[in-house]
């Protein structure tokens, strides 16, 4: 869930929240219509509002403001969807951008520093330095909005890469200290957050760290700025597809993740100036490469020799890589239990029964095999197995109806 942790100077203050489409008006036709421009005149009026109140605040104040702004959410938590929102910033963006008044321009400066949206942080700042031309004044954070220092960043990973909890610490020159915990689930896609906390209290998040060390083979220990912020933005892609989706909804999931979000993005940027690369998948050389080296290895040998074994070993490793977008090298319990769900792997789909029959003595060689070529420990390795013959089993049980496992 996201959370504020209250403690120190302050917290993640309540703020009234404009939802200005309805939930599912999501028809860009209308950007140009008297009811499109009547909406971004009230929202720009509304967020003028709330800036003639918070204005004169310091520039974290104004970021735990924003952030909130930003989510488009009122306090039952409806809104409209992230595109639809995105416009309608765009609009407000423009119409304060018309407005010679300190408090559009605080708004302004805001929107430059806090919008998710890459394109409307250079409109806000465009729109804000022309107003300074015309005589306008900047607010007094205007200068050191989002200009937060790095106080430090850690991570606990479990042996698998399935799971990550990520801390980064920040503050304004020492003041304002605060950190963002996240739960990020990196057996989905790039990753999806689970929890989200933000906290006043450093060394309550950093005691959450301290006890997962060693709980389920987690390790925990400094993560590079640069990778911790790739792992934030990866996370916020997934979850924004995810939570977006309204038939289908993960659980455990952030209760208000849309209120975090500006502020997760915000202080990702302020982590490096850019994030680390990802890590690539094998290309079709390298995993062909895979597959010979398994089958040579002492874990291959075990397996009956043929054209039934070669079948089956290419057909889980294609499902890996182009199904469940996995790396064939790294297995973990949740990714085999996952994979075996997918229907492409059932009796039925596969066809030829001889390749069926030798599949799941397939998959459990080639976990314990990339568990030996990791280094992963005992105690991980058995687990692994353990999830193996779990998931192998299930897919017996289910026969020729097996169905997909979601991991979400």
């Amino acid at each position: 869930m996201v959370r504020a942790l209250r403690g120190g100077s302050g917290s993640l203050r309540a703020a009234r929240v404009v939802v200005w489409l309805p939930i599912g008006c999501d028809n860009p036709g209308m950007d140009d219509s008297d009811q499109g421009i009547d909406r971004a005149v009230a929202g720009a009026d509304f967020v003028e509002w709330n800036f003639s109140i918070m204005a004169s605040g310091s520039p974290w104040r104004i970021e735990e403001g924003m952030t909130q702004l930003l989510a488009h959410q009122g306090a039952e938590g409806f809104g409209p969807s992230l595109a639809v929102a995105a416009r309608e910033d765009a609009r407000v963006i423009q119409e304060l951008g018309r407005r010679k008044t300190p408090t559009a321009m605080a708004a302004l400066r805001a929107f430059q520093a806090m919008s998710p949206v890459d394109t409307q942080r250079e409109l806000a700042g465009l729109h804000a330095d022309r107003l300074v031309r015309q005589g306008v004044p900047d607010p007094s954070w205007a200068s050191t909005i989002g200009r937060v220092r790095v106080e430090g960043c850690w991570w606990a990973h479990d042996p698998f890469d399935e799971t990550a909890f990520v801390l980064c610490v920040f503050s304004y020159d020492g003041d304002d200290e605060h950190g963002i915990l996240a739960m990020i689930d990196l057996a989905v896609d790039g990753g999806l957050f689970r929890e989200l906390t933000l906290g006043m209290d450093v060394e309550v998040l950093r005691d959450v760290l301290r006890r997962a060390d060693g709980v389920d083979g987690l390790v925990t220990e400094p993560v590079d700025p640069a990778y911790a912020r790739r792992l934030f933005e990866d996370a916020v892609v997934t979850s924004d597809e995810v939570l977006e989706d309204r038939d289908y909804q993960p659980n455990p999931a952030p209760a208000v993740y849309r209120k975090m979000r500006a502020l997760t993005l915000a202080r990702a940027r302020a982590l490096s100036i850019a994030a680390a690369p990802p890590d690539p998948l094998p290309d079709s050389v390298d995993v062909e490469l895979m597959k010979r080296a398994f089958l040579a290895s002492s874990f291959g040998a075990k397996l009956p020799g043929g054209d039934a074994t070669s079948q089956a070993v290419d057909l889980f490793v294609e499902q890996l890589t182009d199904r469940a977008c996995c790396h064939p090298m790294r297995l973990g319990p949740r990714r085999v239990m996952a994979a075996l769900g997918l229907p492409g792997l059932t009796r039925d789909a596969i066809g030829d029964p001889d390749v069926s029959d030798i599949l799941l003595d397939v998959v459990q060689a080639w976990a314990a095999w990339t568990a030996a070529e990791r280094g992963l420990s005992r105690d991980a390795t058995e687990r692994l197995q353990r999830a193996c013959e779990q998931a192998c089993a299930r897919l017996r049980s289910t026969g020729s109806g097996g169905t997909a496992a979601h991991l979400a």
